[in-house]
């Protein structure tokens, strides 16, 4: 099955790009999957330093851990001694026909299996807990690292990628967790268990047993690599099928609009194919060796019935012996080949742990943004200088260009110029999303790197041309769960016009917003961004294209607003439109990351320039 599926995938694949092909095609902007084969000797991590970093998430809850460890213990105590009663009943009771020990044998046997079955139930309950509040840590872990990861890591890493890493390969971990770690500690304290039985029992047919058992052992530590390659090619084509569905998902207007479902399926479809031949390659391996690993463990157990039953005919060993080193075998040979069915899984369970920790040792903003000031201010002037700032994104060439210019307080700037210019560049700085890599920014006369990032991004108010909207309540929207009064929330919503745009739909602070605010206008979702913004109270106000998409009626409203909201403070608008432009007391013209014309909006339009002829070109189109 898997050759005629890899002459099939050949042919639909000899025309086009494989994944491995095109990370080597890919911009040098967006990063390579950490799963690509030319990203493991960067980020691989051997199976020890794996293992070590799951113990450092289980050793909160080691002593939970520790006591189911040592109620599995118990019962493969049991269960051991279970198999020595066995030989014990046939030679000390059912050969002598003495009923009354075979029958005290008996009842003890099941006794021991009984007990033995409670105390593996109890621990495996036990270590579960345990587990799931280990798993729970992880997904804090992640979800806390999503929040301290700079902008530029969301500008080069799919969104589906990032999702995969919080979802899929935390199940990795916890199905590692719940299932196998439970099953590899009853597997060797049993096996454990059974050969110190064994060798106690009779040393030299013990250690021979022992030592049949090494091809097994060598098979399963042989294919671990080559499972672990696997597991990490089948995690990367799930990275790559879950960004593109995203991509489809967030683009599913476009393609209905363009009418591009069969080529989007077609594109799906070929990611799919490389999931799937990376899947089908690892449970080929899996398919041949477990019944690899049954084979070279029987072969063990048909020389001790051979050897054993001759030297039970000889005389050299008692019946009872024979029979109990039979059982022992049992005991040794199911954790074996339990070890070689949960190796699958424990060698995804280290890929995922590669994956998360490659994700959770990205820098975080504090690293990238080099420092955080420790200043705090409960308002700004809003005065704010550029004083020859470059800037790049990564290795690339620079976006800002010595940028130099002064904004007065409360100064109402416009910022033009053609897409990529480096408008929404220099607004991002303000907020310190971004790093410059020469000059300085000051707001107030302090270097913004003096300010400690949180609390100057709560001063800085920006409004961009995409509303986002979470779901929930109207109130939740608003407030993001800060203490406000509903009082306050409502004359803010008066104020930017919310209320009216809402009145048809009843306005209500308790009304349900649906994702992304689907059951909201554009302009009604606007607003309530507006809304949000005007109840932080910046002291500097960012609109980026605010009213841009915007009916008639609703940018009315949002026009009216945003003069309230102007009113007293230092404002920076991203706009194309001459309309919103006359609102604004100087203009700063930008063109390929330099700063080419600035003055007031008459004065730009009578010299001629650059602005003159961006504003012509724009009025012919």
């Amino acid at each position: 099955m898997v050759k005629k599926f890899k002459s099939i995938f050949k042919k639909k694949n000899a025309n086009r790009i494989l994944p491995d092909q095109m990370y080597l095609h890919q911009t040098a902007y967006l990063m390579a999957d950490d799963q690509d084969e030319s990203m493991t000797g960067e980020k691989g991590m051997a199976d020890t330093r794996s293992l070590k970093i799951l113990y450092s998430y289980a050793r909160p809850f080691r002593l939970q851990i520790l006591f189911a460890l040592s109620l599995i213990f118990i019962s493969s105590i049991l269960a051991i001694y279970s198999s020595k009663l066995m030989g014990d009943l046939l030679e000390k009771g059912l050969m002598i026909r003495d009923m009354r020990m075979s029958i005290i044998y008996s009842v003890a046997i099941v006794l021991l299996e009984i007990g033995s079955i409670f105390f593996i139930w109890t621990g495996r309950k036990r270590l579960a807990v345990s587990a799931s509040q280990v798993i729970f840590n992880v997904r804090k872990s992640l979800f806390s690292k999503l929040q301290d990861l700079p902008m530029q890591y969301y500008d080069r890493q799919p969104q589906g990628r990032i999702v995969t890493r919080v979802t899929h390969d935390v199940e990795g971990i916890e199905e590692f967790f719940t299932s196998s770690l439970g099953n590899l500690i009853s597997a060797s304290m049993m096996t454990m268990l059974a050969v110190a039985a064994m060798i106690i029992s009779n040393f030299k047919l013990g250690t021979v047993m022992t030592l049949s058992i090494i091809p097994s052992l060598i098979l399963i530590l042989k294919t671990k690599d080559f499972l672990r390659n696997s597991n990490r090619r089948v995690s990367k084509f799930s990275s790559a099928i879950n960004a593109k569905l995203s991509e489809y998902l967030n683009g599913m207007e476009t393609i209905r609009s363009y009418g591009l479902e069969k080529w989007s399926m077609t594109k799906y479809a070929h990611t799919c194919d490389d999931y799937l031949f990376a899947q089908l390659k690892g449970n080929m391996l899996f398919a041949w060796s477990m019944p690899l690993v049954s084979f070279c463990a029987t072969i063990p157990l048909i020389g001790l019935v051979w050897y054993g039953g001759h030297g039970v005919l000889t005389g050299v060993y008692s019946v009872g012996l024979f029979v109990s080193f039979v059982r022992y075998y049992e005991r040794f040979f199911n954790p074996m080949m339990l070890l070689s069915r949960e190796i699958h899984v424990v060698q995804q369970a280290f890929t995922s742990t590669e994956r998360v920790m490659s994700f959770l040792n990205e820098p975080g903003e504090d690293a990238v943004l080099k420092n955080n000031g420790k200043m705090i201010t409960t308002s700004l002037d809003g005065d704010i200088k550029f004083e020859n700032v470059f800037m790049q994104y990564g290795e690339g060439d620079w976006v800002l260009k010595d940028l130099n210019f002064h904004i007065k307080a409360g100064e109402k700037i416009g910022l033009v110029g053609k897409t990529g210019c480096g408008k929404s560049s220099t607004v991002a700085l303000l907020s310190r999303l971004y790093e410059y890599q020469s000059g300085e920014v000051l707001i107030d006369d302090i270097p913004i790197r003096n300010f400690d990032r949180h609390n100057l991004r709560d001063k800085i108010g920006f409004v961009s041309q995409d509303a986002i909207i979470f779901k929930g309540s109207l109130r939740e929207n608003l407030s993001c769960e800060e203490a406000q009064t509903d009082q306050y929330l409502i004359d803010a919503a008066k104020t930017t016009g919310l209320v009216k745009a809402l009145a048809k739909e009843g306005f209500n602070l308790d009304m349900d917003i649906l994702e992304s605010g689907t059951n909201l206008s554009v302009g009604q979702r606007q607003l309530v961004s507006l809304t949000r913004v005007l109840l932080k109270n910046p002291s500097i106000l960012i609109l980026d294209e605010a009213t841009a998409n915007i009916d008639p009626h609703y940018e009315e409203i949002i026009h009216e607003a945003v003069m309230k909201m102007m009113d007293g403070r230092t404002c920076l608008m991203i706009a194309h439109r001459l309309e919103t432009l006359k609102q604004c007391d100087r203009i700063l013209v930008f063109n390929q990351g330099a700063l080419v014309e600035e003055g007031p909006l008459s004065e730009l339009l009578s010299q001629g320039n650059y602005f003159y002829k961006l504003h012509h070109a724009q009025a012919v189109h």
